[in-house]
């Protein structure tokens, strides 16, 4: 749901909440009068959907965080599959990993590259990308579980033959164009331009 507060109250409902609490509830009183009734609404609805992953970014949450960039924390999983196990969050408040815009490849790689350091151990990286792939909070994450002889994690799944016409539809539908580098795109545009150009004229 988009925003109807504007950025004069979001920045001024910022810095009421940077204040001690007692001062809070002193100036969240006039803050709340000069509202309408569903910006009051937007605030009541924000507050009951708070999202965890959004507190640890904000260091509301206590937590043992590993590794942060300008977009992505590292945490240690306080449930976790095995000794190490990292979640990395985006810090934009995003619900699936397709809707992060910035690369967490690098993180991922930087503490794989950690654990092996520390603990010599290979890595598995999920991603559960909605529930139904077992997501289970409405904010995008990454787990990279170090994985050991003779550890209990269990990924796995129960494997069918796929017919040839089947993958054969498959592979036509999922198939993605592959890009044209810059300079070949450039051309291309300029050349759609031209003809464009010549339509209209």
């Amino acid at each position: 749901m988009e925003s109807p507060l504007t950025e004069d109250q979001i920045s001024e409902l910022n810095d009421i909440i940077k204040l001690p609490r007692d001062q809070q509830q002193k100036s969240l009183q006039p803050f709340l009068a000069k509202l309408t009734p569903e910006q009051i609404n937007f605030l009541k609805e924000s507050q009951q959907q708070k999202c965890l992953f959004c507190s640890i970014v904000n260091w509301e949450t206590p937590q043992y965080r590993i590794y942060e960039d300008s977009f992505f924390i590292g945490i240690l999983d306080i449930n976790p599959a095995a000794k190490g196990h990292v979640v990395l969050i985006p810090k934009k408040h995003v619900k699936f990993i397709n809707e992060v815009e910035d690369d967490y490849s690098k993180p991922i790689r930087k503490i794989i590259n950690r654990l092996y350091e520390v603990f010599q151990c290979d890595a598995s990286v999920l991603i559960n990308n909605g529930e139904k792939a077992g997501q289970k909070l409405p904010h995008a994450s990454v787990h990279i579980i170090p994985r050991y002889d003779d550890d209990k994690v269990t990924i796995s799944w129960n494997s069918e033959k796929a017919g040839e016409e089947e993958l054969k539809q498959i592979s036509q539908k999922l198939r993605i164009q592959k890009e044209a580098p810059k300079e070949i795109q450039e051309k291309i545009d300029e050349i759609k331009d031209y003809y464009e150009g010549e339509r209209i004229a």
